[in-house]
């Protein structure tokens, strides 16, 4: 006679907890100090009501209309720059004094001549950041006395001269090798050399933005002959530059300056203004969501780089 088989009955696989953890927001004002607005137990935290300046920005449309034809004609649209605006709860558990020195710090940041940095970083470790400066506080006068209580709540409107939340920086370089022989003399430890794939005649870099990204550009001596550029257009850098030195070219319309000095691979020092030896150059950014051939050349054993930060209209 057979035996009986006690078995555990079939309970289906519970379903996968979905995990939701919120976007980080922190402040990083002009003197340095860094603020966790996200973060109750830091005694400085956004409300979460009213929070403006994280999503989209606000454009100007302009359209042109005649009492002759239906519709309008789209002219074209700018981004306004941006409002944001914090509904802001300060507060200290341990005295009187320890929270108005928390409150003096945090004012201390906000200057309407020293912007500072709003950062937004997502569960992933990505993150953004929007230059602000201060602008206003609403303030209704005070129900309470904060010093007493030990905590207060701002209204603070600041402005980001410049919309567009920007991600990291995304750089990339090509060394202007001189060129070996394939072959080795006999008697060598290899008999041939292999030389890089990566060359300036292949050249490009992503902007994985919203916006167009104006790139600045650094040349590296030595060179005799240098031209830098996106697409069609190249601008020519028409001087030497020797060895330990280079030359920085922002091409941002708002910034467009050119700074020569001495260069240690990483920092341009005592740089000196040579704008005006470029002449009118007409510069060209990467478009946004693209990666486009770059145009570059050199004559020397230096190198190019270019670096571009993308630019989002939303905070994630």
């Amino acid at each position: 006679m057979a035996g009986i088989v006690y078995g555990i009955p079939y309970s289906p696989p519970a379903p996968p907890v979905k995990a939701f953890t919120g976007v980080a927001l922190t402040w990083t004002g002009w003197d340095g100090s860094m603020w966790d607005l996200t973060d109750p137990s830091a005694g400085v935290f956004l409300r979460n009501e009213s929070v403006e300046g994280l999503g989209a920005p606000e454009w100007q449309i302009w359209t042109k209309t005649s009492p002759a034809v239906s519709g309008q004609h789209y002219r074209g649209s700018v981004v306004q720059a941006r409002r944001v605006f914090w509904p802001l709860f300060i507060y200290h558990d341990d005295s009187s004094m320890d929270w108005v020195r928390r409150d003096q710090a945090l004012w201390r940041t906000m200057d309407p001549d020293k912007p500072g940095i709003w950062k937004a970083t997502l569960p992933d470790g990505s993150s953004r950041e929007l230059s602000c400066r201060f602008e206003s506080v609403q303030d209704d006068g005070y129900s309470i006395d904060p010093v007493r209580q030990g905590w207060a709540v701002y209204g603070i409107a600041l402005t980001a001269d410049k919309p567009f939340w920007l991600g990291k920086t995304i750089s990339r370089t090509w060394q202007n090798r001189v060129p070996k022989d394939f072959f080795n003399a006999p008697g060598k430890a290899t008999p041939y050399n292999i030389s890089s794939g990566s060359t300036m005649a292949s050249a490009s870099i992503p902007n994985t933005g919203d916006e167009p990204a104006w790139p600045v550009w650094v040349i590296a001596g030595p060179s005799t002959v240098a031209s830098v550029g996106v697409g069609d257009t190249a601008v020519p850098v028409p001087f030497t530059i020797p060895e330990g030195k280079a030359i920085l070219l922002d091409t941002d319309p708002t910034e467009q300056i050119a700074l020569y000095g001495d260069w240690d691979g990483e920092t341009l020092r005592n740089p000196v203004d040579r704008t005006i030896d470029l002449g009118s150059a007409s510069f060209a950014p990467i478009p946004a969501g693209q990666s486009v051939p770059l145009n570059i050349s050199m004559t020397g054993a230096g190198s190019i780089r270019a670096e571009i930060r993308p630019r989002y209209r939303r905070a994630w």
